[in-house]
């Protein structure tokens, strides 16, 4: 697993399933920006905290871009 320093890192997408936010993480970096995926509900207690997609700012037009519906 790649890890990096998330300063300067925004959400661009919020999901409510690991499912949905690891294949948005792939297609991203598949599209060569770098993504991490950030599950706020760790203990399990919170269904709706939800599952972010974290890019650089850098990048945050590009992938918000990428991860519109079809």
């Amino acid at each position: 697993m790649t890890h990096f320093n998330q300063e300067g890192t925004v959400v661009v997408k919020t999901y409510n399933n690991m499912a949905e936010a690891l294949a948005a993480k792939e297609l991203l970096e598949e599209n060569g920006i770098q993504a991490i995926v950030e599950d706020l509900d760790v203990m399990g207690l919170s269904p709706l905290a939800g599952i972010k997609i974290k890019v650089f700012s850098g990048d945050e037009e590009q992938a918000r871009q990428l991860l519109q519906p079809s």
